[in-house]
């Protein structure tokens, strides 16, 4: 993998877990449509995720095996999501516009879309617990974090905090993630500059 890889993987996973973590702590006990800002915020991270996924993909290389089905079901399932926190951007700031998630074309859209960033982060989780390039804590942080998150449409009646909990969760496997990514480009450059040395 190359260093310009590794540096995306390392920017995008670290910015998309903070923006996590922020996005989902404005919008605690804002009301069922969030925040303008926290919906932004989330909308934001979510479209850094595709280039996270795709880097994690690259970073594990052969390692993915079956597990690299991960990528392509985070990445359409990401996709997907971020054109919903388009819509609930909206709600949050201009009122109710749930209908635009009741046609016949975009229900299963905003049902299915959800289904598969899930799978596509528990396969990820997985993948990275088994593939031992990457921390497997972090794994087992975005699992523990998704698991979370995906809980809150249980207990609607605490949403919002559930969510807050997932979010830190699955935030903190990110930076993990980008982080571990930065010392392998700062290992490879120390080692680099030793042999021209």
């Amino acid at each position: 993998m190359n260093n310009t890889s590794v540096r995306l993987l390392n920017l995008t996973g670290i910015l998309a877990g903070i923006l996590l973590i922020i996005a989902h702590l404005l919008n605690y006990g804002s009301g069922e449509y969030g925040t303008v800002l926290g919906n932004l915020l989330v909308f934001a991270a979510h479209a850094l995720l595709v280039f996270t996924f795709l880097g994690i993909f690259a970073f594990q290389a052969e390692r993915n095996g079956f597990l690299g089905l991960a990528m392509i079901l985070g990445v359409v399932g990401n996709i997907i999501v971020t054109a919903v926190v388009f819509v609930e951007i909206a709600q949050a700031s201009a009122g109710d516009f749930s209908k635009v998630f009741n046609t016949p074309a975009t229900q299963p859209i905003y049902t299915f879309g959800p289904l598969l960033f899930v799978l596509g982060m528990i396969l990820l989780g997985i993948s990275i617990i088994r593939g031992k390039v990457l921390p497997a804590y972090s794994g087992y942080l975005l699992l523990a974090g998704t698991i979370i998150f995906a809980l809150a449409s249980v207990f609607v009646h605490h949403q919002s905090l559930i969510e807050v909990i997932g979010s830190i969760f699955t935030g903190i496997g990110f930076i993990a993630v980008g982080i571990h990514a930065l010392k392998k480009v700062q290992d490879a450059s120390i080692k680099t500059n030793q042999t021209f040395d």
